[in-house]
């Protein structure tokens, strides 16, 4: 375990001490040491702020550690995914054993963004618009009817992990050989989904006063290119490459009222139906006059830097950084302690 310490001069808060948990990192992928960097992000935006701040990272062999942790609040940015998520519901689960205040998704809600499936399911349940889907735990089940092109994604994964420019499939075959190949590499069940064209739209909800507070939609939108399919592979996240430099935030886009009201409508069921909690973010496709939601993430990674939705939206919302981490902490605190 490492831990880093840090006392403020400010003692006029009535949360003083935050705990920022995080997972160290098991290898030297972009994806991987993503959470190290927010976490000392957060950190050292929290001591700005004039908190008592420590910085923890622990392993999934040290869950346990998380009930001894001496603190107000647990700044939660856990993201044990793929076949480690369980350890990530672990944390959550101690830290209310233990009494602990905590930021970030509760025990159900970190299940909900981690199983594709389990989420797609709660969608088509609440009436939430979402592509047309299928899940394939071989790769040779039976296919029902599908609107080509589709998606083939790692149902347990985030971060684009196995996401690239061929998951995009246009007939079966190819679906087929995709699935195979990922459920070899993953060794877990696959989603095939409908690839839905247009803008994208990363969709962060805060809370003011215990009720959802949906900030300003942040729009991307990519470039077009022959053979090049808009969506964020893994390549695109994380490298400099070429596929990197192919979309970019729509600052000054002006949406239809139209989409904007389905945008904040599906923001609050998302939030109010798949166990939102402190600042989940909800990723969507704006297809002409529709919006599909297309993922819930309840503890995102969180950023304050260019290519972060959430700092785009915080911005609009005429947060900064220490405002941001401030609005969550506290809410999250005031939640827990009567």
């Amino acid at each position: 375990m490492n831990v880093l310490v840090f006392y403020s001069l400010s003692e006029m808060k009535k949360l003083k001490k935050i705990s920022v948990l995080y997972n160290l990192p098991e290898g030297n992928t972009a994806d991987d040491l993503d959470t190290q960097k927010s976490a000392n992000n957060v950190f050292s935006g929290l001591q700005r702020a004039s908190y008592q701040t420590e910085l923890v990272g622990i392993r999934v062999n040290e869950v346990k550690i998380v009930a001894q942790l001496q603190a107000d609040l647990v700044f939660n940015l856990i993201e044990w995914t793929g076949r480690n998520y369980r350890y990530g519901i672990g944390v959550i689960e101690t830290l209310e054993s233990a009494g602990l205040a905590y930021t970030g998704s509760n025990a159900w809600g970190y299940q909900v963004c981690a199983d594709k499936v389990l989420m797609k399911r709660l969608f088509d349940k609440y009436d939430i618009c979402t592509p047309v889907w299928q899940t394939l735990k071989s790769g040779t089940e039976k296919l029902g009817p599908l609107p080509y092109p589709v998606i083939v994604k790692p149902a347990y994964e985030h971060c684009a992990i196995g996401i690239s420019q061929t998951s995009v499939c246009q007939n079966e075959t190819e679906v087929r050989q995709k699935a195979s190949e990922l459920i070899r590499q993953y060794k877990q069940p696959m989603l095939v989904e409908e690839y839905i064209d247009g803008d994208e739209a990363q969709v962060t909800v805060l809370e003011k006063n215990g009720r959802p507070w949906v900030l300003p939609p942040a729009v991307f939108r990519y470039q077009k290119k022959d053979g090049f399919w808009p969506i964020n592979t893994y390549d695109a996240k994380w490298s400099e490459g070429w596929e990197a430099e192919m979309s970019d935030w729509v600052l000054d886009k002006k949406l239809p009222t139209k989409i904007v009201r389905q945008i904040y409508n599906l923001a609050r069921q998302c939030y109010l139906k798949l166990g939102g909690r402190s600042y989940p973010r909800m990723d969507m496709r704006i297809n002409g006059d529709k919006v599909y939601v297309l993922e819930i993430n309840n503890n995102p990674g969180i950023d304050f830097d260019s290519g972060s939705g959430i700092a785009v939206s915080a911005k609009m919302a005429g947060l900064d950084w220490e405002g941001l981490l401030t609005n969550i902490v506290e809410e999250a605190y005031d939640s827990t302690v009567v």
